[in-house]
């Protein structure tokens, strides 16, 4: 019993840990329009963590108030937001220097569900979904 709850207990822990490149970074926790974030800045690179739950968020209204959280907090401009509803990188452009390249990415397939309806636990809806 006592190696579940160590199993459990070490598998939370780490999701207050910053992703590559932002371990060790102090985390600053900041809301926005309703949501959220932990933020890490590196240089001119941010890694925004959403952390409220919220049902099916849109990535592009999650990246605009992650984006605009870090302006906040770096006050340099968001240039680029890349990443997932839940983990974003943003690149910054300070005092009017070039930000940073978008790092490279595989192919993603990304899909939002689409009049989510539900009865008796029973949950149907439509999938959309587009390649990025």
């Amino acid at each position: 019993m006592r190696y579940i709850f160590l199993t459990v207990f070490l598998l939370t822990s780490a999701c207050a840990m910053g992703g590559p490149g932002f371990r060790g970074v102090e985390a600053i926790k900041t809301e926005y329009g309703g949501s959220k974030f932990t933020l890490r800045i590196r240089d001119n690179l941010v890694e925004a963590t959403r952390t409220n739950p919220e049902m099916l968020p849109r990535f592009e209204t999650v990246a605009r108030k992650a984006g605009i959280a870090a302006q906040i907090q770096t006050g340099c401009r968001a240039a680029w937001v890349e990443g997932d509803p839940t983990m974003m990188l943003i690149g910054l452009s300070c005092n009017g220097e070039t930000p940073p390249k978008k790092p490279k990415r595989r192919h993603m397939l990304y899909c939002d569900i689409d009049a989510l309806q539900g009865r008796d636990g029973v949950y149907s809806g439509s999938l959309e979904c587009g390649k990025f």
